[in-house]
């Protein structure tokens, strides 16, 4: 047999299972997509969203992985708020580097949920916030089921805080 017969059969292969090999996920996709199926399988939604910019943010901010609960009725008047980790720990901050990002607060009972937890957090939270979607909490998906497991167990508890008529 001819060497240049094995040399296009060789390529032939290539070019058909190369492109097949690169569609397998990564392990980073399959480790953030068990994160997620985790979560899923705890009520909670996911949605890539853009975190509002800081008050010393001269970039836009990048989309990040947020994980949310939904409320389980239509919506009422809801109070928004929105808590972010600053760059710096300051005496007019609400949590050492956590600072509020829109006027209104929510309720004292969700005010000391978040002093229980936000000492807990991990560098990789940058922003807890309660809106239209639910209560959310950004997250870049760093750590493990651990952490995750962490945040499954404040959002449920914020949740509840912040309209216990729902549960």
């Amino acid at each position: 047999m001819n060497i240049w017969f094995f040399i296009i059969v060789i390529l032939a292969l290539a070019i058909v299972i190369g492109p097949i090999t690169m569609l397998r996920p990564s392990p980073a996709q399959k480790r953030r997509e068990q994160l997620r199926l985790h979560a899923a399988n705890h009520g909670l939604r996911f949605s890539m969203r853009r975190l509002p910019a800081l008050k010393t943010d001269v970039d836009q901010a990048e989309l990040m992985p947020t994980y949310y609960l939904p409320p389980q009725t239509k919506p009422r008047a809801i109070t928004e708020w929105i808590l972010m980790r600053t760059s710096y720990v300051h005496e007019g901050n609400f949590y050492q580097e956590w600072d509020w990002q829109s006027e209104q607060r929510p309720i004292d009972t969700v005010i000391n949920l978040l002093k229980e937890y936000l000492p807990k957090l991990p560098p990789s939270v940058p922003a807890i916030t309660h809106d239209s979607l639910g209560t959310c909490v950004c997250w870049s998906e760093k750590e493990g089921v651990e952490t995750l497991d962490l945040l499954i167990e404040m959002l449920n508890k914020l949740h509840q805080a912040a309209d216990p008529q729902q549960i």
